[in-house]
């Protein structure tokens, strides 16, 4: 990848990790306040599980994506940053447009995804 255009993504990178960081501390402060509520009737708790259920689930997809963002920057900083992790070839600069904390270029990704659904369909 072209060096100057590395402080692009890295940008792009803390961009979204300030975003996800500010989401998930909204998620949890409404975790909180919804726990902290006095339930009225079993309709009204029903419908306060299955929502606090649903944030925590978008929680831990924003942690895991945050996890992936912090990875992406480490490999800015090693100097690896646009280098699939399976074949060490370059990822193409239209997908880390796209998905700037990609791991791995199109090809590698299909093949982890067809190894994946092989071994669950053998489990």
């Amino acid at each position: 990848m072209d060096a100057n255009k590395v402080p692009k993504f890295q940008a792009k990178l803390e961009e979204i990790r300030a975003s996800l960081v500010g989401d998930v501390a909204r998620n949890l402060k409404t975790n909180k306040e919804e726990f902290s509520d006095i339930v009225a009737d079993i309709n009204d708790d029903a419908t306060r599980t299955y929502n606090r259920q649903l944030m925590l689930n978008l929680g831990e997809q924003d942690w895991e994506k945050l996890k992936q963002v912090e990875e992406a920057l480490g490999a800015i900083k090693k100097g690896v940053y646009g280098i699939c992790q399976k074949c060490e070839k370059s990822i193409p600069e239209a997908r880390l447009n796209i998905v700037p904390f990609a791991k791995y270029c199109v090809e590698c990704l299909s093949e982890i995804e067809k190894e994946k659904l092989i071994q669950s369909q053998l489990q």
